[in-house]
C-alpha cells in the first residue's frame, strides 16, 4: 500500500513574525533581556521535560554567570507557578493584560504574542510527534530547541531555524540555547522558521498534498477500470 504523511496546517495569517517590543509592552515582559519560552497546557507534566529544562537554564547560569542578568524565562501552562522557584531565572509566569496567570492560554492573541516576545522556544519534550507549538513558534520566526526524538527533529533543522539537542541532555539543551541567543545570526535563524513553516505546514501546501492524493487515487481507479 502506497503511505502518504501529510502534516497537520497551521494559518499563516495569525500565526506570523511580529513587533518583538511592541509584543513585550502589550505583555509587560521586559524589554532588555533575552527571553526563553516554555510552553505546556500542564509544565508539571513529567512528558513535556520541565526537569530538564530547568537543569539547562540553571547550567546555563552556572556556565555564564556574567550574563545572568541577560536571561528571562517565560512559562506559559497550567500550574507554572509550581516551578517558578527551581529556575535560578527570573520566570515571567503573569500578564496584567490578561489579568490572569498566563497558565493555560486559549487566548489566541496572547498565544501569538507570547511567541512573538521570545528570542527562543524551548521543546524539553521526552515524546511527541509532530508538536503545534514548534510549528506556531517557527511561523511566528521563533528559533527552537528540542531533544532529538519524535517528530521534533523533522520540525527543527539542526543550526538552521533552531537546535536539535541529544535526547535527556540537560548539557546539550543548554548549549543549544546558548548557541541560539549568543552565536548564531538571529535573523537568519528566524528567516529559515518562517520559510520552514511556509513550505511545509501552511494551509494552502497542506491543502495540495491533500488534493495531489485524492487526485492520485481517482487516476489509479479509472485507470483500473
Amino acid at each position: 500500500q502506497d503511505i502518504t504523511a501529510i502534516p497537520n496546517p497551521i494559518d499563516t495569517r495569525v500565526f506570523r513574525p511580529g513587533d518583538q517590543r511592541q509584543a513585550r509592552l502589550s505583555m509587560h515582559l521586559p524589554l532588555d533581556k533575552k527571553l526563553i519560552l516554555f510552553v505546556s497546557q500542564r509544565v508539571t507534566q513529567t512528558i513535556k521535560g520541565m526537569d530538564y529544562m530547568v537543569e539547562a537554564c540553571n547550567k546555563l547560569v552556572e556556565s555564564h554567570p556574567e550574563l545572568k542578568e541577560q536571561w528571562g524565562v517565560v512559562v506559559m501552562g497550567g500550574h507554572a507557578d509550581e516551578i517558578a522557584g527551581r529556575f535560578q531565572l527570573p520566570v515571567f509566569s503573569y500578564t496584567t493584560l490578561f489579568r490572569s496567570p498566563l497558565g493555560y492560554v486559549n487566548n489566541t492573541r496572547a498565544i501569538v504574542q507570547a511567541y512573538q516576545a521570545a528570542d527562543v522556544f524551548v521543546i524539553p519534550s521526552l515524546s511527541d510527534n509532530l508538536p503545534n507549538t514548534i510549528m506556531e513558534a517557527l511561523a511566528c520566526g521563533v528559533p527552537c530547541v528540542g531533544f532529538n526524538v519524535g517528530g521534533i527533529p523533522e520540525m527543527i533543522d539542526h543550526q538552521k531555524n533552531g537546535y536539535v539537542a541529544k535526547y535527556r541532555s540537560a548539557d546539550d539543551l543548554a548549549a543549544g540555547i546558548y548557541w541560539t541567543l549568543h552565536e548564531a545570526d538571529r535573523q537568519q535563524l528566524s528567516r529559515e522558521a518562517v520559510n520552514k513553516v511556509e513550505r511545509n505546514y501552511s494551509q494552502q501546501n497542506v491543502a495540495v498534498k491533500y488534493i495531489e492524493v485524492y487526485t492520485n487515487a481517482i487516476a489509479q481507479k479509472t485507470f483500473r477500470i
